[in-house]
């Protein structure tokens, strides 16, 4: 199998997806589920709050996503939807389940509801300035 465009498809979904505050950066993780398809999971990411009476909190922002808009992109095929919720077993984070084709590449995307527990924080909420910048 040709190499996933992972690009050009996170740039897809991300045009789609709506935080509903200040918030940079989706976590995304690729890998190959068998030689035919890529399993793609997209989940919010976590904040680390900078000053203010937060100061230190692990966080996050909810978000927004577009399932129609998404289904109407020309170079993506959706064959299938479906969704999971919460199970002590089986699935620690809610989801919708998308799968389909990405330039005739299979894909299986897991949006998550909320982010992955114990994910990494991949940027600064600065409460003083009401801004959202990078970890250096």
């Amino acid at each position: 199998m040709e190499s996933f465009d992972e690009v050009g498809f996170s740039t897809i979904i991300e045009r789609h997806w709506t935080y509903h505050t200040q918030c940079k950066h989706i976590r995304w993780q690729f890998q190959m589920l068998d030689s035919q398809t890529v399993k793609i999971e997209a989940a919010p990411a976590f904040q680390e709050v900078f000053g203010g009476q937060g100061d230190g909190k692990k966080v996050w922002v909810g978000y927004e996503f577009d399932l129609t808009e998404l289904s109407q992109e020309p170079d993506l095929e959706i064959t299938e939807i479906g969704y999971r919720t919460y199970c002590n077993d089986c699935t620690p984070v809610p989801f919708v389940g998308i799968r389909g084709s990405y330039r005739s590449k299979q894909f299986a995307l897991m949006l998550y509801l909320e982010p992955i527990p114990d994910s990494e924080i991949k940027e600064i909420y600065d409460a003083i300035n009401d801004e959202v910048r990078d970890i250096q």
